[in-house]
């Protein structure tokens, strides 16, 4: 049996749209919804009632309206959260969480400390030592 032309052109459309697809979550919603419900649709068509095209045509319709309605809540929620993000409160609502380090004072630092010795000799000729703490730079 021999395909005709028109089929595989519009077959080739269908596969061009699933694969270009849409700028929204609606539109691929819909799209994918519509072609996925064609495909089941003329499954269940062709196995109950043999009628191949109204199963195709109804799972398509069906398909479509609920990918349109998932993908227009994915669209809503993604405008949702776009919007949160955007916000200025965003930024300046959020706490903080920077810790102020408070740190001792050091010590001093220990003083400077020589001795200085000096002897004394008196004139009977005996001498006399003594030694000072002093404390300096």
């Amino acid at each position: 049996m021999r395909t005709p032309n028109w089929l595989k052109t519009a077959a080739l459309g269908v596969i061009g749209l699933g694969i270009a697809g849409c700028n929204s979550a609606a539109g691929n919603g819909a799209l994918i919804g519509g072609a996925s419900g064609a495909g089941i649709g003329a499954i269940v068509g062709h196995n109950s009632h043999g009628n191949t095209a109204g199963g195709a045509l109804v799972g398509g319709a069906v398909g479509a309206i609920a990918g349109g309605l998932i993908g227009n809540e994915v669209d809503r929620q993604q405008a949702e959260e776009r919007a949160r993000y955007n916000d200025d409160r965003y930024y300046y609502d959020r706490p903080t969480y920077r810790r102020e380090y408070v740190y001792p004072a050091p010590p001093p630092p220990p003083p400077r400390v020589y001795y200085e010795t000096r002897t004394y000799y008196n004139p009977d000729g005996s001498s006399t030592t003594v030694t000072e703490r002093r404390y300096g730079y």
